[in-house]
């Protein structure tokens, strides 16, 4: 990578931002989605989002996978902040390089294939390699 402008750098931070806040939510979504389903649902939802400090805004653990998951309109959404990261990496294609955006894209198309399957958790793992395989990407631009 050559010299950064700051408006980049900034960027660079908020594709790092923001692909680890779909890594990590993913990851407590999939811990706590067996309980929702489950065992208490109700409780369990309340207690997934006062541990992210979002608003509980979802009427039943359907509508919450629905949303939480897949809304493009919800801020808080795995969605929406995957997105964000995906505009982040299109406009640091020239610091980044195509392959390595090839990741986040990837987990884009598994993120719309999870919106339609009747298990989203699959195919959220793979949204989740696809991430690690970013990283590692990015890592060995070095």
């Amino acid at each position: 990578m050559g010299i950064i402008s700051v408006e980049n750098t900034d960027r660079l931070f908020w594709l790092g931002r923001y692909s680890e806040r779909v890594y990590t939510t993913i990851k407590l979504f999939a811990e706590s989605f067996d309980t929702m389903i489950d065992i208490d649902e109700m409780g369990s939802l309340d207690g997934f989002c006062k541990k992210l400090e979002i608003p509980n805004i979802y009427t039943s653990g359907e509508d919450f996978v629905a949303r939480y998951c897949f809304d493009p309109e919800d801020p808080n959404s795995i969605y929406s902040n995957l997105t964000r990261a995906y505009d982040n990496c299109i406009v640091l294609r020239e610091e980044i390089g195509s392959d390595t955006i090839s990741y986040i894209q990837l987990a884009m198309y598994e993120m719309n294939k999870a919106r339609l399957s009747p298990s989203p958790l699959i195919e959220l793992q793979h949204v989740l390699d696809d991430i690690l395989a970013f990283w590692g990407h990015c890592r060995r631009r070095d």
